[in-house]
């Protein structure tokens, strides 16, 4: 389940965001069987927050799906945002804090991309981009023009092939260069669990797939909806967060205070679990895996809103650690969800350093990215593109 507030929720007060907070962070925390962390922390750090707006001139910047549909350079200048009712690419200047200017793409023909659904954008460097909806992937220029790329259902790269009962899934992600894709495979049910990993040589051409057993422990958080008892149309489940590094894929949802790695060059899993201070370890998991009613799975996804969630880690490259956020129910206001709000820090080697809980009135969405040393959320201000920034001090280094 998409574990960012409705998009209304954004509009709540952000009085105090919008001045600058300064809190101490009082404790570190190690994960289980770790004692070789890179970085020691001083207690003693400290952390600003502030608001900044992008200037979209007389353009409208497309905000419709929470700015999920984009995508940060490498070097950290450029946010593309993918308009998909327009079917085209904003590029948003970070350093200048403006609209730059807009790329038009072709949803058929020589140039397609398909229907323009995009959900990852994905820059690899010397102009080029990869779009892709879970369905079809294209690897494009900054020009609008398509260099290549496949529709999964129709692939023919050299390997195995996918049995006809099963499909590729809708997680996946690419390495730094764009030439490794990593997907998820399994049954066609929507109840159905990956099986494996999918894992594409782009520059090759080739495919080759491993089953994994792990996914499997993800069936105990979900709830299926069967209309009429029969068809199922809508499910909560735990979200799947997957990132290349070098030779490892890493693996983690919201359900877990855990992270896994898969090394692609031996097969070998291992994982590491961590502990927190101001969360649960785990969501319950503990509901019906299916509802024939509708009203009551509209019971079980309100309760199951309640529960923890742990977002995705990414890297901060200036302060050379992963930051991650996690959530939980604090309260009710009315029917209203209150949450709690938790930023942990790790070493590069993944070894929790410390977890802080952020203000009350910290708003969390779905998009969120590290960018010269700070942390940039998405917020919508009177439908313009605005972020606010984190930004970590870290004192007597």
């Amino acid at each position: 389940m998409n574990w960012a507030l409705p998009e209304s929720s954004l509009l709540m007060t952000k009085i105090k965001l919008l001045t600058p907070v300064i809190l101490a962070i009082l404790a570190s925390c190690s994960s289980k069987g770790s004692s070789d962390n890179n970085r020691k922390m001083d207690p003693s750090f400290t952390y600003t927050i502030d608001t900044v707006r992008i200037d979209a001139g007389e353009e409208f910047i497309y905000l419709n799906n929470l700015l999920t549909s984009s995508g940060e350079s490498p070097d950290g200048k450029y946010l593309y945002n993918f308009n998909r009712n327009q079917v085209n690419l904003e590029v948003i200047n970070l350093e200048s804090m403006t609209l730059e200017k807009i790329i038009p793409y072709e949803k058929e023909g020589p140039n397609g991309i398909g229907p323009g659904m995009i959900s990852k954008v994905k820059d690899i460097g010397s102009g080029k981009l990869i779009l892709s909806d879970n369905y079809q992937v294209s690897m494009v220029d900054l020009n609008g023009k398509k260099q290549d790329g496949f529709v999964y259902a129709q692939q023919e790269f050299v390997g195995e092939k996918l049995p006809a009962e099963k499909r590729i899934r809708l997680e996946e992600t690419f390495s730094k260069d764009g030439k490794l894709l990593v997907a998820l495979y399994g049954g066609q049910k929507i109840e159905d669990t990956a099986d494996g990993l999918a894992i594409f040589d782009l520059e090759k051409k080739q495919v080759r797939y491993h089953p994994l057993t792990v996914f499997k422990e993800l069936e105990k958080y979900q709830t299926v909806f069967y209309y009429e008892g029969v068809h199922p149309i809508q499910m909560y489940m735990a979200d799947i967060k997957l990132h290349l590094k070098g030779d490892s894929l890493i693996y983690s949802n919201t359900a877990q205070n855990k992270v896994y790695f898969f090394q692609l060059s031996s097969n070998t899993l291992s994982s590491k679990s961590y502990t927190s201070k101001f969360t649960s370890q785990e969501a319950e998991g503990n509901y019906p895996k299916r509802s024939d009613n509708e009203a009551e799975f509209k019971e079980i996804t309100k309760e199951k809103e309640k529960e923890v969630n742990f977002g995705r880690f990414f890297f901060d490259d200036q302060n050379n650690v992963y930051w991650r956020f996690s959530r939980e129910m604090k309260g009710l206001i009315g029917d209203s969800i209150v949450y709690k709000t938790v930023l942990t820090a790790f070493d590069p080697n993944f070894n929790q350093l410390h977890e802080e809980l952020l203000p009350g009135d910290f708003v969390l969405p779905q998009k969120y990215f590290a960018r010269k040393g700070m942390i940039y959320t998405f917020l919508n201000i009177e439908d313009e593109l605005a972020f606010v920034r984190l930004k970590p001090n870290f004192e007597n280094e």
